[in-house]
């Protein structure tokens, strides 16, 4: 994998997250009846079955961003702090997030399915992405507050949102585990 210079760096962020932008807007194009952002899981927009004509550019998409990232990453790794000790974890948790990201980006551009490598193993895979992405930024947020002079409060602008994302994630899986995904259906019963 080439090693990217600072340019690089910002170049490849921006090229990922673009195309991550694009995919989900295409994918939204072509869902059938239009996707619902209230009411609809967003991993129905890379579902061959719901969403035979969008699936392939979110896919896509996730696999150009992952693609993208992997270089991204690297020259965090040799740019964060002295090279004799670099904060390990968050780098080896965004590398997970990205290889389950790859995963979940396969598994929707070929129409894979998961299940047979157990239940819920999409969910599982989905579930490893965040974990991976959410141990790395944070992780690397509170080395560079610890190591490198960063303020308490840039990393309380990363920090705060990703646990509320996850705790509100954790709350409504335990919350509502009987009910199921909610859909456009809730929408007409008020």
């Amino acid at each position: 994998m080439p090693h990217v210079n600072r340019r690089g760096a910002v170049v490849c962020f921006v090229a990922a997250s673009l195309s991550l932008g694009l995919g989900v807007v295409m994918a939204a194009r072509q869902f059938p009846g239009g996707f619902d952002w209230a009411y609809t899981v967003i991993s129905r927009l890379a579902s061959n079955r719901r969403n035979p004509g969008g699936a392939p550019w979110l896919s896509g998409s996730f696999l150009v961003a992952v693609a993208l990232a992997w270089p991204l990453v690297g020259y965090l790794r040799r740019n964060m702090g002295p090279a004799d000790k670099p904060p390990r974890i968050p780098f080896y948790g965004l590398r997970l997030g990205l290889v389950a990201a790859l995963v979940l980006a396969l598994e929707g551009f070929f129409a894979l399915d998961l299940s047979p490598l157990g239940r819920k193993a999409h969910e599982a895979v989905a579930v490893l992405a965040f974990l991976g992405f959410y141990v790395g930024v944070l992780g690397l947020q509170l080395h560079r507050v610890r190591h490198l002079g960063g303020s308490v409060l840039s990393a309380l602008v990363v920090a705060l949102p990703l646990v509320a994302v996850g705790l509100s994630q954790i709350a409504l899986y335990f919350d509502q585990r009987d009910l199921g995904w909610v859909d456009t259906e809730w929408r007409e019963m008020g």
